[in-house]
């Protein structure tokens, strides 16, 4: 019953949410995937959302291979004020596409978290 409630009361909080566009780099793995924003770098959202990871399967051509993608949402972090995780709760993929030079060049250097060796 308790566990009833906190998911009504999280659908009722993302529900009052302004849905946003973010664009960045997202890889998925093991039934979830990783996404970071172009203008955020250093920060790594969760992404469970299977339609986006189906469509990743397709257009991925090598295993944890960083696609742009474009994405309506909601961000959804969960946990205390000082830390847990990041989530974004994906409404609409709007694009989905191997990358391209110009895409996000501030995730050249950074997403060192979107490896293998860092989904193991």
């Amino acid at each position: 019953m308790r566990t009833l409630a906190l998911a009504a009361i999280t659908a009722v909080c993302v529900a009052c949410r302004i849905p946003v566009e973010e664009r960045g780099l997202y890889v998925a793995y093991d039934g979830t995937g990783a996404f970071v924003r172009c203008d955020d770098p250093n920060t790594i959202l969760i992404v469970r959302d299977s339609a986006l990871a189906a469509g990743y399967r397709t257009a991925a051509t090598h295993p944890y291979e960083r696609l742009f993608v474009r994405l309506r949402g909601v961000r959804a972090d969960s946990g205390s004020i000082y830390g847990g995780s990041r989530h974004f709760l994906v409404q609409r993929v709007l694009e989905l596409r191997a990358r391209e030079q110009g895409d996000c060049p501030r995730l050249d250097a950074a997403v060192p978290l979107l490896s293998r060796a860092a989904v193991r």
